[in-house]
């Protein structure tokens, strides 16, 4: 169903944004403090960093996959509850259910198998979640939704981090204890209510797009992408690379590098600091992206990350960490407003879910490549105390850098308000 060109209310932004805020909150607990301290548990301490990237990047190797079939599928899904409701509302029940094997997990590769399902159930309702932005909303709205979106995602990373870093500071290492379940069970709690609220207030339909003339270069061609958008998804991989190797292995950084008493408790404070700033930033860079054109504003992402990478450097307590983080919230708030905007103008109409998968597909790749980053931490390490973290703050740097050159060589006016219309692919058909 098609319904005619509206602008948005308020209350359209937030129905559209919660379920945004369930996902993070599941996804960053689990990645930055329960899954690293359930290594703990079950792994030898000279190969935490190895056992936890393998698990991390199995994880991040299904979401990619789940996601491209999960999207094939809701575009061209025609029940009467719609193409993505169904979608988000089996993937987010399952994810919830299955939360009970990270608890109950008595050996690593029990603990992989069951990250592995939590993950390929929540990313059944992440793609049919993203195309909801492509099916509800105006083009000249998109970057203001992306950062509402955006915000509802940081707040729940932020609170259930900073929740859950407390109390698996209590969490005894090598037992299942009152604490883990807890942990566990708070962000499966905020998943299902935030499923529930979704599929009941958000509308399963597709927006009319506003009249388009029918020749050259404006004929809009709904089936396939815009032919640049392989180039701007080769530069997201680079950006969340970096973010992905930062966010991974803070704890142990902060344990092994810093040397801090309470590591967990640790990464929910610059959770808090990191998640605030995102959340100031998200909203007048979504605006500006909508006004100014997304292209500088991803130069400056990229020039803030790249300098906090390297700032790491120079950190020695609790507060130095701190505030390099605040840099890094202001450069991945950027990014997720501006390079979720973009993305979401090069995809097509009809087969948005799909190309919004393989968006996803490259964005988590470069999460997944950076999972893989704790082999190289352990074996650089037994050669100097901390040489891995180093290098790997090293290789964000660069991986920032890199991205920002791909960002440059794409052929947008750095004044565009939006994309150009759409043309046939040249060497990348993700709709075919």
């Amino acid at each position: 169903m098609v319904t005619k060109v509206r602008e948005l209310r308020p209350i359209d932004y937030v129905n559209i944004s919660v379920l945004g805020f369930g996902l993070a909150a599941l996804s960053t607990s689990l990645g930055q403090i329960i899954l690293p301290l359930r290594v703990l548990d079950l792994a030898p301490e000279s190969l935490k960093n190895t056992y936890l990237g393998i698990l991390t990047f199995a994880a991040m190797a299904t979401a990619m996959l789940v996601q491209l079939v999960v999207g094939y599928f809701s575009d061209r899904t025609t029940l009467r509850w719609g193409r993505r409701r169904p979608y988000i509302a089996a993937g987010s029940i399952l994810a919830t259910v299955l939360m009970v094997g990270i608890g109950m997990a008595m050996s690593y590769l029990w603990l992989v198998v069951a990250v592995v399902l939590v993950q390929t159930s929540a990313n059944i309702a992440q793609s049919p979640y993203d195309a909801v932005v492509k099916d509800q909303v105006p083009q000249s709205q998109r970057g203001r939704v992306s950062s509402i979106r955006a915000i509802a995602g940081a707040s729940g990373a932020v609170l259930l981090v900073l929740i859950t870093g407390f109390i698996m500071d209590r969490h005894v290492v090598k037992e299942r204890d009152l604490w883990l379940w807890l942990a566990l069970a708070l962000p499966a709690v905020i998943m299902a209510i935030t499923m529930i609220w979704t599929v009941v207030a958000v509308r399963d339909e597709r927006v009319a797009k506003p009249p388009q003339k029918e020749s050259g270069r404006d004929k809009p061609r709904d089936g396939k992408a815009h032919p640049q958008l392989g180039r701007l998804l080769a530069a997201g991989f680079f950006f969340t690379l970096a973010g992905g190797i930062l966010q991974t292995y803070t704890l142990f950084f902060l344990k092994d590098v810093v040397e801090l008493e309470n590591p967990a408790s640790a990464v929910g404070i610059l959770a808090v600091a990191v998640g605030l700033t995102i959340i100031i930033t998200l909203y007048p860079a979504g605006a500006l992206a909508d006004r100014l054109g997304r292209k500088p504003l991803l130069y400056i992402s990229a020039a803030l990350g790249s300098t906090g990478s390297l700032l790491f450097f120079l950190a020695q307590n609790l507060t130095h960490v701190v505030l390099i983080g605040i840099l890094l919230g202001v450069a991945v708030g950027i990014f997720m407003s501006a390079g979720r905007a973009l993305i979401t103008d090069m995809v097509s109409e009809r087969r948005a879910a799909q190309q919004l998968g393989l968006a996803n597909f490259a964005l988590l790749g470069g999460l997944a490549v950076a999972k893989l980053g704790g082999v190289g931490i352990d074996f650089l390490n037994g050669f100097s105390d901390n040489l891995g973290y180093y290098a790997l703050l090293t290789l964000c740097a660069a991986s920032f850098c890199v991205g920002a050159l791909l960002i440059n060589s794409l052929n947008l006016s750095p004044s565009s308000k939006v994309t150009p219309p759409l043309e046939p692919s040249l060497g990348m058909r993700p709709g075919d």
